[in-house]
């Protein structure tokens, strides 16, 4: 009896040692094979290594990811794509909730230009997850590439509210690569964009696409060329020229607050304050940058024509954004609106 415990000891010692062993084995692995694939670096030292690595035994890696889908994510990148796939469909029931072997299917039959069965796993991969990015970008891919853009906006529909910037992005740069079909549902996502997305990380691109799509690339290049026509006219102090390039600007890219200003300071400049006060008076009331320096010209503008009090409180406004030119007008606007108002 005492024999068979000691057997069943050292049987029960021999098969943890081997099971740490292992474990050991496949951290080791699965270090270099994250290390590889995060700098996108095929090394042929590392598939060597896969003789002596069990699949089975852990079937999920340190991050839960399947370990057949971590080796065949290796294969994908070192193009060998049969036993990537291989590897994928022996892996089929190992953690199936992340969509993982499915997603990556998706990439390999893309990569293979087999589209049919690259939309199937696309799909099947957004539908078990569908406020996954690389899933959501996956599945856009395809939609814009097969033409399928209604399905397109049904997709962002459901991940839009998540406020993703990188999702927003791709979709609406995705809509613009057929300008003459734009839905009406991307033309008011469009302008949604441009109030959500001031700043921030993509903030200029989600901006920018926004703006095309609403008005049209033709439209948009215009508008650069007449400002562009402005800027030159402003540099040789031909204001008069210049304020009617940047009004035409503007007329063209409402979104576009310095054409406004631009316009509103070359009237400034030629002597028209009625026409800079509407200008920048807009920038100040409806767009609102927070420069100051709108409210600087404006002020400047009102003091043209003897409106101390409106140039008061607006030389004040400059000062609170910092803009410090407006520091040597306060005290002289101000006090000409107090005299005019003690008369």
């Amino acid at each position: 009896m005492k024999i068979l415990i000691k057997i069943f000891i050292v049987s029960i010692s021999l098969s943890t040692v081997y099971f740490h062993y292992v474990n050991h084995i496949s951290g080791e692995i699965q270090y270099d094979l994250y290390e590889d694939i995060n700098s996108s670096n095929y090394k042929e030292q590392t598939t060597a290594r896969f003789n002596v690595l069990n699949l089975d035994f852990p079937d999920l890696s340190l991050t839960t990811l399947p370990m057949k889908g971590i080796v065949a994510r290796y294969y994908y990148l070192g193009a060998q794509y049969s036993k990537a796939l291989d590897l994928l469909n022996q892996s089929s029931g190992e953690n199936p909730y992340i969509m993982y072997n499915e997603s990556l299917k998706s990439e390999i039959y893309s990569k293979l230009g087999v589209i049919d069965s690259a939309l199937i796993y696309a799909e099947k991969a957004f539908s078990g997850i569908a406020h996954n990015q690389k899933h959501f970008l996956e599945l856009s891919k395809i939609y814009v590439n097969t033409n399928k853009y209604s399905k397109l906006d049904s997709i962002f529909k459901i991940v839009e509210k998540k406020n993703l910037p990188p999702l927003w992005r791709f979709y609406l740069a995705s809509a613009l690569t057929r300008e003459d079909s734009i839905s009406d549902y991307s033309k008011i996502k469009a302008r949604e964009a441009l109030t959500r997305f001031n700043d921030g990380e993509f903030s200029s691109e989600i901006r920018l696409s926004s703006i095309y799509i609403l008005y049209g690339t033709e439209r948009i290049n215009e508008s650069i060329e007449a400002a562009e026509l402005a800027n030159k006219y402003f540099d040789e102090e031909n204001f008069r020229l210049a304020s009617e390039y940047f009004e035409k600007a503007a007329d063209l890219n409402p979104e576009e607050y310095t054409y406004f200003e631009n316009a509103g300071i070359s009237n400034y400049k030629f002597g028209y304050y009625d026409e800079a006060i509407k200008y920048l008076s807009h920038v100040v009331d409806s767009i609102n940058p927070g420069t100051g320096k709108s409210e600087f010209v404006l002020a400047q503008s009102y003091a043209g024509v003897k409106d101390f009090e409106n140039a008061c409180k607006y030389i004040y406004d400059s000062s609170k954004y910092n803009y410090e030119a407006s520091y040597q007008l306060i005290g002289e606007y101000c006090n000409k609106a107090q005299n005019d108002n003690s008369n």
